[in-house]
């Protein structure tokens, strides 16, 4: 992986070796709790090894949400808890089907939660941390902070320096969950993809999607074909054309036709 530095006296976030996707731990008295495990076997080692360095051990590993980028670097990790939220582990059930050929080509094993939490769980270490499940841009898309020393982990609720992945979204929760991680008041955010940086962050998010979703329901309620709004939003808000699937899922999600279908 990239280099991990501390953003906070007991806060280290880094990215995997080609900067993807973030993930990071907090060093608490007990051991570390680690939070996403990267992309890559070896990554998620050096991620796992860092960990130990730094707090003696790894106590546990919580994953933000479902999707491979942020899980299969638990391959190697040492035995430790594996935290998620039901929406997280439900659907990382359905990631581990639907992938599960290429994930044994890889010769990946994600690990499977052994403790899944309703809503929010508190550990109250030193220093305590909250995670909590809000959804938005996954099924069970989570947060974890740092209360006393004002660290967030977004996950994928937050991108940066590219657009978001909608595949799977909820795009009205996703906004809401924005707003109230606003109201939160982090001095620093560990987004899912990008930069760490400061609160502007999540306001910066959050008026993005506002004017994304406002476009493409704008074109909705105009009755533009499919195809049409995949052309205009790609040109319009940077996405290239290999994102065109995705891209294509989560218009339909927002109640898009399929080319030559009708609307709903």
């Amino acid at each position: 992986m990239s280099s991990i530095r501390a953003v906070s006296p007991s806060v280290f976030a880094g990215s995997d070796a080609a900067g993807r996707v973030n993930a990071g731990f907090v060093r608490t008295a007990r051991g570390a709790l680690v939070v996403d495990s990267l992309v890559t076997r070896e990554d998620g080692r050096a991620l796992a090894t860092a960990a130990t360095e730094e707090a003696g051990q790894v106590l546990a590993v919580v994953l933000t949400h479902e999707h491979l980028d942020h899980t299969v670097g638990t391959t190697d990790f040492p035995p430790c808890g594996v935290l998620a939220s039901e929406g997280t582990a439900g659907a990382m059930a359905a990631e581990s089907t639907r992938y599960a050929e290429e994930l044994g080509r890889l010769g990946v094993a994600v690990r499977e939660p052994t403790l899944v939490f309703e809503g929010r769980l508190r550990l109250r270490w030193d220093p305590e941390v909250v995670i909590e499940e809000l959804g938005g841009h996954a099924a069970g898309s989570t947060v974890v902070w740092v209360p006393s020393e004002g660290v967030l982990f977004t996950g994928d609720l937050v991108f940066r320096g590219r657009p978001p992945w909608v595949g799977s979204w909820d795009p009205d929760l996703w906004l809401a969950s924005l707003r109230r991680l606003e109201r939160l008041g982090p001095a620093v955010v560990v987004p899912g993809h990008g930069t760490v940086t400061g609160p502007e962050a999540l306001a910066e998010q959050r008026e993005w999607l506002e004017t994304f979703v406002g476009r493409a329901r704008e074109l909705l309620a105009a009755g533009t074909d499919l195809a049409e709004v995949l052309t205009r939003l790609r040109e319009e808000f940077g996405y290239t054309e290999p994102q065109t699937p995705w891209l294509r899922s989560g218009l339909l999600r927002l109640g898009f036709a399929p080319e030559g279908g009708t609307h709903t």
